[in-house]
C-alpha cells in the first residue's frame, strides 16, 4: 500500500496562502497610495477660520462692544459653515450654511452666497489667514486688522 504523500499539497496551498497575501498587500499599497493622491489635491483654501471681528453695526472695534465670534470652515467642494456670535450677548448664535463662489479665476476673492452682510472675502494662502471686505465695494476696511481670521485646520 502507498502513502499519499502529504508535501504537495501543503506546498501547494502555502504558496497560494502567499499568493493572496501578495494581492492583500498589492491592494492595500494601491489603497494608501489612492489616499495620498486625495490628501494632494485638497485645495489650501479648504480648513476652520477663526477670529473675533468688530460687531455687525461697526466698522473698527469700538471700546465698549467686545464684539463678534466668528467661525467659518471652507469645504473642497465650496460649501461652508458660518457661526457669528456677539460677544455681549445681546443676540443668538448665528449659523449659516450654504456654497461660496470665487469671484476671480486665481481663486483669491470669494463670496459666501447665502450670506447678506460681511460675505465677501479675501484669501491670503501664503499668510494661511481670511480678510473679511466691505460689503458694497469689496474693498479692505480702513482698521483691516480688526477683519481677519485665522485658519486653526
Amino acid at each position: 500500500m502507498k502513502k499519499p504523500l502529504l508535501i504537495p499539497l501543503i506546498a501547494s496551498s502555502v504558496l497560494l496562502g502567499c499568493q493572496d497575501s501578495k494581492q492583500t498587500s498589492s491592494e492595500s499599497s494601491q489603497q494608501v497610495d489612492q489616499v495620498a493622491e486625495q490628501k494632494v489635491t485638497v485645495a489650501k483654501w479648504v480648513g476652520k477660520y477663526q477670529g473675533t471681528t468688530p460687531c455687525m453695526g461697526c466698522i473698527s472695534r469700538c471700546e465698549e462692544c467686545p464684539g463678534m465670534a466668528v467661525d467659518l470652515v471652507l469645504n473642497q467642494n465650496q460649501t461652508y459653515t458660518l457661526k457669528r456670535e456677539s460677544l455681549s450677548g445681546h443676540n443668538e448664535i448665528e449659523t449659516i450654511k450654504g456654497h461660496f463662489r470665487f469671484s476671480n479665476s486665481d481663486q483669491t476673492k470669494l463670496e459666501l452666497v447665502q450670506v447678506k452682510t460681511r460675505n465677501l472675502i479675501y484669501v491670503d494662502l501664503d499668510h494661511q489667514l481670511l480678510e473679511i471686505l466691505q460689503d458694497q465695494t469689496g474693498n479692505i476696511y480702513n482698521a483691516e486688522d480688526d477683519f481677519i481670521l485665522e485658519k486653526n485646520g
